[in-house]
C-alpha cells in the first residue's frame, strides 16, 4: 500500500504562482483572438460588396435554386353574387381580366388595380349603377291680404288669383348591386314663379254703399263696388231711362210688400220680383244704391221708363226728377 507524498511548503506555493501565471496567460490569449476577429469582420459596404460579387459569379448550374420573383397565387374573386376562382401573377388588374370580368369605372373595388398580388389577395367588386331622376315640384303662392275701409267688415275678395310655381329637380341615385345607397340633388332651377294670391278685406263698420246711397234697404255683406263704382260681381247690366214716385206709407207694392224706399217698380216680364239690383247713374253722380224688385206701373209695362225709384216724399222724387241709370243685376 502506497503513501501520499507529503511536499514541503515552499513546493505547495511554487505550485499555485505556476497556476496563476498560467491562467493569466490563457485569459490574454483569449482577448488577443477577440481584437483579431473584430478587426477581420468586413464593413457593410464590403459586405455588400461581397454579396454583390457572390451573386454576380453564381455559375448558371446553381439557377435551379434561384426564388421566382412573380410567383403565380390562388385569387378569389367576389361579383354579380359569384366567387371566382383563377391562378394569377402580376396585378389585381391581371387576374380580373384572367377571369373575364369587365370592370366600370363607377364599380367599387376594394383593392387598386395596379396593387401586385399576394398569397392573402382577395378582390371583392360592387357594381355601380347611377340613375338621373327629373323631378317636377309645385311651388306654393303666397297670400297677401289688404285691408279696404271702401268695404263693410265681413267682406272679402279674392283680386288676384294665387297661381302655384313650379320647380324642376334633378336627382341622382346610387345603386350598389342593385340596392340603393343614395340619393342627391344635383340641380335645382324654378321653371314657373309662383304668383300671389291678393285678397281685400273690408275694415268699415257701415257699408259704405248704405252711406252714399238713397235706399233704406240694408246692404248685404257681400256687396261690393270696385274703383269705377261697379259691383264686383253681376249677372247682367240694363241701361235705360228712371223716374221716381211715392206714396202713404201704409201703401204696398204690385208684389205685396209694403213700400220702402228700395223697392222699385220694373216691368215684371224684363225683371222678375224679387230680383235683387245696384242702380246708379250712367255717369256715377247719383246713387239709388241696393234695390229690390217689388212694383209695377203703366210707363213700365209699355217700356216708356225702365225703372221706377220709389222715394220718402213727393219732393225727394221730383229731386231726382228723369235720369239715365245702370241696372246691375245681382242674382
Amino acid at each position: 500500500m502506497s503513501r501520499p507524498i507529503k511536499l514541503p511548503l515552499k513546493s505547495l506555493q511554487e505550485v499555485k504562482k505556476r497556476r496563476l501565471i498560467s491562467a493569466g496567460v490563457g485569459i490574454a490569449i483569449i482577448l488577443l483572438t477577440i481584437l483579431i476577429v473584430i478587426k477581420l469582420i468586413p464593413s457593410e459596404e464590403r459586405f455588400n460588396a461581397d454579396i454583390t460579387a457572390l451573386s454576380a459569379g453564381i455559375d448558371k448550374a446553381d439557377e435551379a435554386v434561384t426564388i421566382n420573383p412573380n410567383p403565380y397565387y390562388n385569387v378569389k374573386i367576389s361579383v354579380d353574387g359569384m366567387t371566382y376562382s383563377v391562378k394569377s401573377t402580376g396585378t389585381v388588374a391581371d387576374a380580373i381580366n384572367l377571369a373575364g370580368v369587365v370592370v366600370d369605372d363607377d364599380d367599387l373595388i376594394n383593392v387598386g388595380l395596379s396593387e401586385p398580388l399576394t398569397f392573402s389577395t382577395n378582390i371583392a367588386i360592387n357594381r355601380v349603377e347611377i340613375v338621373e331622376e327629373v323631378r317636377l315640384e309645385t311651388i306654393d303662392y303666397v297670400t297677401e291680404y289688404k285691408e279696404d275701409d271702401n268695404y263693410v267688415i265681413g267682406y272679402s275678395k279674392v283680386l288676384v288669383d294665387g297661381e302655384e310655381g313650379e320647380l324642376e329637380k334633378v336627382i341622382q341615385h346610387t345603386y350598389v348591386d342593385g340596392k340603393l345607397a343614395e340619393s342627391s340633388v344635383i340641380s335645382s332651377e324654378v321653371t314657373e314663379e309662383p304668383v300671389d294670391e291678393i285678397v281685400i278685406m273690408g275694415t268699415s263698420e257701415v257699408n259704405p254703399i248704405e252711406e252714399m246711397s238713397i235706399s233704406e234697404l240694408t246692404v248685404p255683406d257681400w256687396l261690393a263696388l270696385d274703383e269705377n263704382g261697379v259691383p264686383t260681381s253681376y249677372s247682367n247690366v240694363l241701361t235705360g231711362k228712371s223716374c221716381a214716385y211715392s206714396a202713404s206709407s201704409s201703401a204696398k207694392t204690385a208684389s205685396g210688400r209694403p213700400v220702402k224706399v228700395g223697392y222699385v217698380a220694373v216691368d215684371p216680364s224684363v225683371i222678375p220680383y224679387g230680383t235683387e239690383l245696384y242702380i246708379a247713374s250712367t255717369d256715377g253722380n247719383y246713387v239709388y244704391g241696393y234695390a229690390i224688385a217689388a212694383d209695377t206701373g203703366t210707363a213700365l209695362l209699355d217700356g216708356r221708363i225702365l225703372v221706377d225709384l220709389f222715394m220718402e216724399s213727393y219732393d225727394a222724387s221730383c229731386d231726382w226728377g228723369a235720369k239715365q241709370v245702370n241696372i246691375y243685376v245681382l242674382n
